[in-house]
């Protein structure tokens, strides 16, 4: 919800008659100003995610600032990743320049087993996350952990996030894997 603007306003009557004769009457004239101010403070707002597309995923818990993704079926019987794409769509605005932000907390799919320093298995999966807004695009690998870019006016309408799981590649240790994208849309300076 955007801040209400308080708006004082002034109002000025001036009232001006002339002298008062016996046989003529004057014309009583008046003006009145009204002067108008308001401030609108620099916000960012973005509102429940929509999933209009998940491949191979189950989007649930959508609310303001969240959404659990959980992948369907993440190796196939070889134990290489099967790949998996879902698609979110973020209605948002921003009232002057800004900035998104997208990061990955461990960047990408991580086991909670312990870390694998080489062989066969791995215990980690990267992934890819592309960010669409205002006319601006951007694409990352989780293991980059994050992307930035900025925008010098304001913007509305959807902030769409595509996160790609590749298939294939080495086989995932036994585990749970887990990653957290954090998407955060704020005011410039």
């Amino acid at each position: 919800m955007m801040p209400r603007s308080l708006i004082p306003f002034t109002l000025a009557a001036a009232l001006m008659a002339g002298p008062a004769f016996a046989q003529t009457q004057e014309e009583t004239t008046g003006t009145i100003q009204a002067v108008f101010r308001g401030d609108v403070l620099a916000a960012c707002r973005m509102s429940t995610p929509l999933a209009p597309t998940a491949d191979n995923a189950q989007v649930g818990a959508l609310a303001p600032g969240s959404a659990d993704i959980a992948i369907n079926q993440l190796v196939g019987d070889d134990g290489a990743p099967i790949g998996a794409t879902i698609v979110l769509v973020l209605p948002a605005t921003c009232n002057q320049a800004h900035t998104l932000n997208l990061s990955s907390l461990n960047g990408g799919l991580k086991g909670d087993g312990p870390a694998l320093p080489g062989g066969a298995f791995r215990s980690q999966a990267p992934y890819t996350v592309t960010v669409a807004w205002a006319g601006e695009s951007q694409t990352f690998q989780t293991q980059d952990e994050s992307l930035s870019f900025a925008l010098g006016s304001a913007a509305t309408g959807p902030v769409t996030v595509t996160i790609q799981i590749p298939a294939g590649g080495a086989p995932l240790a036994a585990g749970t894997y887990s990653d957290e994208l954090v998407l955060e849309l704020g005011v410039a300076g």
